[in-house]
């Protein structure tokens, strides 16, 4: 089985019609989502059809769904976000249709697979950044497969580890070129991050997807080009905050 692995996307169609342009050139059998397709930036209807179209398997929710879910059942909002967030998953909720809040109303926080597990953040907190290796060590232990699947910090990494008798030895894998792939070896466990589709913070300005084929254990990460100056008009015309413009130019 081969898995399409797709993280991030916050509303950003550009970016993700270009992933699935990309990936549909590649061979993949199943969709797996892990989290946040809402957020930062003005296509939120566009993208949650984009990913109803291509019948994921799995949908993980993400903090910004959760967030936006919260708000459209005015639920006393209890994540730290800030303000920012608030207003724009604010303005998300004026165009998204009833289809589009059912599907997203359909996430689950964790599932676990035969070979494999997937969450947003991390295990022991769903809106943990599992971004050091410290964080990495600290949720080992809540593993229940050898490998987990996460989003969250939109940057695509490893994490993997191999117990011998004299402790555990760890790894660390950046993504930053066209197709780097990652063997995982045999009894390693890993956590795999395939970075964000559409807010990328590695500081390559290019979306960001895997695929994983659990026959060889191998994951192999993909950056996109995409219509950034699209997307930086789009923020523009829609009154949204400059910021988030600027930063994708540098991948931040």
């Amino acid at each position: 089985m081969r898995y399409l692995l797709l993280s991030d996307i916050h509303a950003n169609a550009f970016a993700f019609e270009a992933v699935i342009r990309h990936a549909s050139k590649q061979r993949w059998d199943q969709v797996i989502f892990l989290g946040d397709i809402v957020g930062y930036y003005t296509q939120p209807e566009r993208v949650i059809e984009m990913l109803r179209e291509l019948e994921p398997s799995v949908c993980i929710l993400g903090n910004h769904d959760a967030l936006l879910l919260d708000l459209a059942e005015e639920r006393v909002v209890r994540h730290r976000e800030d303000s920012v967030v608030q207003d724009i998953l604010s303005k998300h909720l004026v165009t998204l249709s009833p289809d589009s809040l059912t599907f997203l109303r359909s996430f689950e926080r964790h599932v676990v697979h035969d070979s494999w597990e997937a969450t947003h953040g991390a295990l022991r907190s769903p809106w943990e950044y599992l971004s050091t290796l410290q964080n990495a060590q600290a949720n080992l232990e809540l593993m229940r497969s050898s490998l987990c699947f996460v989003g969250h910090t939109h940057v695509p990494k490893i994490f993997a580890s191999v117990s011998l008798p004299k402790g555990d030895i760890w790894r660390t894998v950046s993504f930053r070129g066209q197709g780097s792939a990652y063997r995982m070896p045999p009894k390693a466990r890993v956590f795999f991050n395939p970075g964000s589709v559409g807010q990328p913070r590695d500081g390559v300005p290019l979306a960001s997807y895997a695929i994983f084929d659990d026959t060889t254990r191998t994951g192999e990460v993909f950056r996109v080009e995409y219509d950034l100056l699209a997307m930086q008009r789009s923020i523009h015309e829609h009154a949204y905050p400059n910021a988030l413009a600027s930063r994708l130019a540098v991948g931040k």
